[in-house]
């Protein structure tokens, strides 16, 4: 665990880049190439020569600027504990943090960052406030991006997926029940919604039900993660602001990595309506109704998830 608040303890140069080496596109280069990307810009208007930027570099501070956004996230926990900050003002300001986190470790090519951070936005999207038992959860959260950070999460997919597996689920929005006393189940649901009542509702029915939850409220992030986290189901609602969950659903289908994955369409509509068009015929339907209950049993039963 590294200590709260100051700054993030950092591998030495030589180990981010053994760590992180396969995340670079550097397949195909000639030997003495390797750590240095040589990317050629343009002329400008006044000829100025090429310029080479070195991707380490880039990479680097990429790094820099996420270990600046965990540096920030321990001293914003350790005010909410010491009474400094609103612990629902907190709650915006750590999805704004994580948010940029996944961002940079996307576009750095780092997948073990931006999953963990995926999983660390999912959590936050339900909670109000913080309250004694989120603050532990996002405590964790935080001391495992730092560790990746830290070049000690080189693992294999299998050592990566058992990682991510015990970080905290998505927590049940208002929750009438005592965590305690919830079996938590070794099964993943993936549900793709934008942040909302509806959304709130169907994760806590879930958690209620002992599943571990993971909240994505984007199709597009959803799309790569599904193919990196392996979830036992995923739920999307069809209506989405990217790709509709019927986009969704056949990209699911069509893609290696994740056509395996079963997947199940939250909707207020029937099947045959026009809105559903194209949607594959054995994709289940979830009731937006009081036929929800019934149909998760139906869906889950079929999917031996009960």
């Amino acid at each position: 665990m590294m200590s709260r608040p100051g700054s993030i303890r950092r591998a030495p140069a030589s180990g981010m880049r053994q760590a992180f080496t396969k995340s670079l596109p550097l397949s195909g280069m000639a030997s003495g190439q390797e750590d240095m990307v040589n990317v050629n810009r343009k002329k400008d208007a006044r000829g100025m020569g090429r310029i080479a930027i070195s991707e380490e570099a880039e990479i680097q501070e990429i790094l820099d600027g996420i270990e600046d956004r965990l540096t920030e996230l321990n001293e914003l926990l350790e005010a909410v504990r010491a009474g400094r900050s609103d612990a629902g003002v907190a709650v915006g300001l750590l999805r704004q943090h994580v948010h940029s986190i996944k961002s940079m470790a996307a576009s750095a090519q780092i997948p073990i960052l931006h999953r963990i951070a995926a999983r660390f936005e999912g959590y936050l999207g339900p909670l109000s406030r913080l309250d004694e038992a989120a603050i532990e959860d996002v405590q964790t959260f935080v001391d495992r991006l730092a560790e990746a950070l830290d070049g000690r999460l080189a693992l294999d997919e299998q050592e990566i997926e058992a990682r991510l597996a015990r970080l905290p689920g998505a927590p049940p929005p208002t929750a009438s029940f005592d965590p305690k006393d919830i079996q938590v189940r070794d099964i993943d649901i993936m549900l793709v919604m934008s942040p909302g009542t509806a959304t709130n509702f169907v994760t806590r029915e879930l958690a209620e039900c002992g599943y571990r939850m993971i909240n994505c409220f984007s199709t597009l992030d959803a799309l790569v993660l599904a193919g990196q986290m392996r979830p036992d189901l995923v739920i999307v609602s069809n209506v989405m602001p990217e790709l509709s969950g019927v986009d969704f659903a056949c990209a699911i289908r069509a893609m290696p990595s994740t056509r395996g994955i079963p997947v199940a369409m939250l909707t207020s509509e029937k099947r045959g309506s026009p809105a559903l068009a194209g949607l594959p015929d054995d994709v289940p339907l979830l009731s937006k109704s009081g036929r929800f209950a019934d149909d998760v049993t139906r869906v889950f039963q079929d999917l031996n998830l009960l």
